[in-house]
């Protein structure tokens, strides 16, 4: 039996077909950092969870090695599932809330990784151990540090072990065709850190790479601290980062930091007036929701001729939008039947990408049997050439109505503007106060 790790046909096969979707799913799919992921050595990859199964295909994606990933222990019980899941080079992890006898297979799972590194196979954990649609970071678990020193200790032919921090910064949680940047982050040299540290015992030791490694991770993304204010602060650091356009990734994720930063100042040194202006930022966003107005559509400066260039473009897309909707529709309303009825958002995405992948590239094989048995191949050719976006080109065009629906609302509703300038006019004035004492 072929090892986890090893070379495999069929999955390279999978492998071209899946990054084909997931990069459909992204209006601007990024990654940034790439010279930081080692070439000498063996490589742990460890990004946020904030988005369920869309994570680890972002990390998948970022070049055409294979990849070796965890996942919870309690999903391969199904042998069907777990042959599957092998398959696709994902092996089972033991948590703590897993149960007692569960943790004492950790340490079968802890060698594993380290013979999938031994092999020089990079190898993917997420180090939260669950996912959470947040701008924030979870406790590290101990998986991480324990296989990155087990290895470290084990791999004697030179090598350094190393740990990539990655971030993961979606354009939306819940909505595809956004956005996704990935950066990855320097590199760190767990070999290099215990020689470093003789004097640590073992749990010493994996807090220290622990806490390195959520460090690092914050640098990373957008980090918010989960704490009470969380949902003012955000909402308050999207409107301060301006309407930047959604294609230029690392300039919003640097303007929403910076807003991030000067909001904690604001609450660490005049908590009152924080205070005040955090109450005025929820209210500001439940009558934003309520009223059915994107983020989006509040940020621009001129609401009466976004809108009407939206409608514009739209009118000009209709015929495109139909088609494209209604030739897909098996393919994008199969993942939204079954979006629809799980509980976890965050979740729905993924849900979204699986059925979209394995519906549409059924079709598309249907389609490309009819075509070349009916029409000259260049013709058959060039309609499975136009065919093959339809499903990501559909949900497209059902963003771009969602957002004009919402411009118009947004216009129509003086009483949601007025508030948003008065929540403005004393976000800017609060902070300048700041600036000045």
């Amino acid at each position: 039996m072929k090892k986890i790790y090893e070379n495999n046909f069929w999955y390279y096969v999978l492998r071209y077909l899946t990054d084909a979707f997931f990069r459909g799913c992204f209006k601007r799919l990024q990654y940034v950092g790439r010279k930081n992921v080692p070439k000498d050595g063996a490589v742990i990859l460890a990004p946020n969870h904030c988005n369920a199964l869309m994570d680890a295909f972002g990390v998948l994606d970022m070049d055409h090695s294979h990849k070796v990933f965890v996942a919870r222990a309690d999903i391969f019980q199904n042998p069907i599932v777990k042959k599957f899941l092998t398959f696709l080079k994902i092996m089972p992890i033991h948590r703590v809330r897993d149960g007692f006898r569960s943790v004492l297979s950790s340490d079968e799972t802890t060698e594993k990784c380290i013979e999938v590194l031994n092999n020089q196979v990079p190898f993917c954990i997420l180090p939260e151990g669950t996912h959470r649609s947040m701008h924030s970071l979870l406790p590290l678990g101990k998986g991480l540090s324990r296989i990155a020193c087990g290895a470290a200790r084990t791999i004697t032919d030179g090598r350094h072990v190393y740990i990539v921090p990655i971030g993961l910064e979606y354009g939306d949680y819940f909505r595809l065709r956004s956005s996704l940047l990935v950066s990855m982050g320097q590199a760190i040299d767990v070999t290099e850190l215990i020689a470093a540290h003789p004097e640590m015992n073992e749990p010493q030791l994996l807090n220290l790479i622990r806490e390195l490694t959520a460090d690092s991770l914050k640098q990373q993304i957008v980090y918010l601290p989960d704490d009470g204010d969380y949902e003012a602060v955000w909402e308050l650091a999207k409107l301060m980062s301006g309407n930047i356009s959604e294609y230029r990734l690392q300039e919003r994720k640097a303007a929403n930091r910076a807003a991030v930063e000067q909001l904690e100042r604001l609450r660490e040194q005049k908590p009152d007036k924080a205070r005040t202006l955090f109450e005025k930022a929820v209210a500001w966003k439940q009558a934003r929701q309520e009223a059915k107005v994107s983020l989006h559509a509040a940020r621009t400066r001129h609401p009466l001729g976004a809108a009407l260039w939206r409608t514009v473009k739209m009118l000009l897309a209709l015929p495109f939008g139909l088609a494209f909707t209604l030739v897909s529709v098996l393919a994008w309303g199969g993942g939204e039947w079954l979006a629809g009825r799980t509980d976890d958002p965050s979740f729905r995405n993924s849900l979204r990408f699986g059925v979209v992948t394995i519906v549409w590239t059924i079709l598309l094989i249907v389609a490309a049997v009819v075509l070349f048995c009916t029409v000259r191949w260049y013709w058959a050719l060039a309609a499975l050439v136009l065919l093959m976006p339809a499903p990501f080109l559909a949900y497209e065009w059902f963003e771009q109505l969602r957002r004009l629906a919402s411009s118009w609302r947004y216009l129509c509703n003086s009483r949601l503007r007025r508030q948003k300038q008065v929540l403005m006019d004393e976000l800017n004035e609060d902070l300048e106060t700041n600036k000045k004492q």
